[in-house]
């Protein structure tokens, strides 16, 4: 009967045109990061095939409890690689949360972190005069202009210091001479496998930037630490972006990050 249950859960992956659950283990490979353990009050994740299957009926039937329909609690408790494009996966693992309770939870990882320690960079440019220099970014994800750190994709074969150097040059034309780590942030722990390193970056001198056709960077703007402060007060900082007068959230956590490294370490 086991035998049954668990080809039938092999078929239902395919029907559903998921990647094979070879795929999803080799990838788990390539992440490299720790499973974890239940009965140390981790989530845990399962790479068992015979308890993967389990799992995800046990998924299953509790979407089934909750109201939802046959065709949305088999696709929302499909487990392995849900999605994946040149840049992104979108992986559900079966787990175990802590006390053994079987359930699935999903997550988003940079594929630039299979080649790489981290998927990517910030800087906190700072000119001789001490003023910080952010970019005026629209982000598609927000829908709205903000005000943010240089910041990017770290490529094959640099390493993060010579990502954050072309970076800040790419985005703002500005030319780093020296770099301070100022440590790791992880933007977002509930859904981003992702750990960015920050670093301070002192800026010497200044050419033309060539930001990605990707990218909506408007220009730039250099700030005093202490109208950085209130804006972050504030919420907003009011810019021209375009010729209009805009409030500009304040709001990037690379930003808030690096401002509170960089005077604990006594470098702004």
């Amino acid at each position: 009967m086991k035998k049954l249950f668990i080809l039938t859960f092999f078929f239902s992956q395919a029907a559903f045109g998921n990647q094979s659950l070879e795929n999803y283990l080799s990838y788990m490979e390539q992440i490299a990061k720790p499973n974890g353990d239940h009965r140390e009050g981790e989530i845990e994740i399962v790479i068992d095939p015979i308890k993967i299957a389990e799992i995800q009926k046990v998924q299953e039937n509790r979407l089934l409890q909750k109201g939802f329909s046959k065709v949305d609690a088999v696709e929302f408790s499909r487990t392995g690689i849900v999605y994946e494009d040149q840049y992104w996966l979108f992986l559900r693992d079966a787990v175990y949360f802590p006390k053994k309770v079987p359930g699935t939870y999903n997550r988003l990882i940079w594929k630039s972190e299979l080649k790489n320690d981290s998927p990517g960079v910030a800087v906190l440019p700072v000119l001789p005069s001490g003023h910080i220099v952010l970019n005026l970014n629209y982000r598609h994800a927000t829908r709205s202009w903000e005000l943010e750190l240089p910041r990017g994709m770290i490529r094959q074969g640099e390493t993060s210091e010579q990502s954050a150097l072309r970076e800040v040059k790419e985005e703002t034309g500005l030319i780093a001479s020296s770099l301070v780590f100022l440590g790791n942030i992880a933007p977002d722990t509930g859904v981003l496998s992702s750990v960015i390193p920050v670093f301070i970056g002192k800026i010497t001198a200044q050419e033309a930037s060539n930001p990605d056709y990707s990218e909506a960077i408007a220009g730039t703007i250099a700030l005093k630490k202490e109208e950085l402060i209130q804006g972050f007060i504030k919420g907003f900082i009011e810019v021209s972006v375009q010729g209009k007068k805009k409030e500009l959230p304040l709001r990037d956590s690379f930003l808030s990050f690096a401002l509170f490294q960089a005077e604990l370490r006594k470098l702004l």
